[in-house]
């Protein structure tokens, strides 16, 4: 009843793109979604950390010398315009309404890949959750969740505020996350043998989807896949 309400007042109050400002019924009109930067075009991609690769191989350089503790990275979009545009938006503008049209075009990815026992955001630390007023992990995690018909669960909590992750290199994010995360006590139980879907943003340098899948892992999860919006260049 509520989706055919909703059609209905599509029909009758057409709304502008997010991206391009033409009235259509559809928060992103299809010409614009047709130019976001999917990680598709790329012919070879790692099959671990979804990084564009030069050549055909299996996996980059990193994932080779270094192998994650999670499976894969279901990613569907490269870190750059138009779509950097919405994810600034929504995470630092708090235009919600951005960050609704993000979840579901990751929703729309997710529903083709193996699914998991149940989705755990990126913890956010309590005072810059306090400062942004949301944690943007957990306001992807719940739409997507509820499109998929499986629970989110908070497994994870941030214990050491410490610095932005953005601008630093590899190195300096994995020094930044040590010690910082820990497994939410009450779950842990819950983690036992379980299929993991770890759901951020953005992945930059994989430092913090290593970080939060090998605790996971550690805890007893059997599986963890990383679910993101978008994959930008190695650093």
């Amino acid at each position: 009843m509520w989706h055919l309400l909703k059609n209905g007042f599509q029909r009758l109050f057409p709304q502008p793109c997010l991206l391009c400002g033409q009235t259509n019924k559809h928060s992103i009109c299809s010409e614009c979604e047709r130019s976001l930067p999917r990680l598709d075009q790329n012919r070879w991609r790692c099959a671990q950390c979804s990084i564009p690769l030069a050549s055909d191989a299996p996996l980059c350089g990193h994932c080779m010398r270094q192998p994650p503790a999670f499976s894969q990275c279901c990613i569907p979009y490269k870190y750059s315009h138009p779509l950097d545009f919405l994810i600034h938006q929504f995470k630092y503008r708090r235009q919600l309404s951005s960050g609704k049209q993000l979840a579901q075009l990751l929703l729309q990815h997710c529903q083709q890949v193996t699914r998991p026992d149940f989705v755990v955001p990126v913890p956010m630390h309590w005072r810059k959750r306090w400062q942004r007023g949301f944690n943007q992990s957990e306001l992807l995690a719940y739409p997507v969740a509820h499109g998929l018909k499986l629970p989110v669960v908070n497994a994870l909590q941030r214990r050491q505020h410490g610095h932005s992750q953005k601008g630093l290199s590899r190195r300096e994010r994995q020094g930044n996350l040590r010690r910082a995360f820990e497994i939410t006590p009450k779950y842990r139980p819950l983690l036992k043998g379980a299929h993991v879907a770890l759901i951020d943003d953005v992945v930059t340098t994989t430092a913090t989807a290593r970080c939060l899948s090998e605790l996971l892992i550690k805890a007893g999860a059997a599986r963890v896949d990383v679910w993101a919006l978008a994959r930008t260049p190695d650093h």
